[in-house]
């Protein structure tokens, strides 16, 4: 896998080609746990328009279907050690924000690595 440090993936969270692709594997990833996930199109919101959308979702999976919410992030495949970390760990965080952090920042991670890799393709 590629190894971006936060600040480089930070950059790329800016870059309209870049959201409108992660929104698009949002998208794709909660639909295959029949959750619909909305976008309006403006890039400078799509991180907050998926949050909003995401951190209820995350909520009702950990009340009510544990099962559901394991098998979503295994999919999008969040690191489990973060995971644990904030579910298991002493923080007084909230668990439902910090895990749809982790769900978007793997998913733009998966978007960074898709492109860096395609050039590196592209190049040899």
């Amino acid at each position: 896998m590629i190894q971006l440090s936060k600040l480089e993936l930070n950059a790329y969270k800016t870059k309209f080609d870049f959201v409108k692709k992660v929104v698009l594997q949002v998208q794709k990833d909660f639909q295959l746990y029949d959750e619909n996930i909305e976008f309006s199109g403006k890039a400078e919101l799509a991180y907050d328009e998926l949050s909003q959308q995401i951190e209820p979702v995350i909520f009702r999976m950990l009340e009510l279907d544990s099962v559901r919410f394991f098998s979503l992030l295994y999919a999008i495949d969040v690191e489990e050690e973060k995971v644990k970390e904030l579910l298991f760990g002493q923080s007084e965080t909230d668990v439902s924000r910090e895990l749809t952090h982790l769900i978007l920042e793997r998913e733009l991670l998966k978007v960074v690595s898709r492109q860096i890799y395609a050039q590196q393709i592209k190049k040899d």
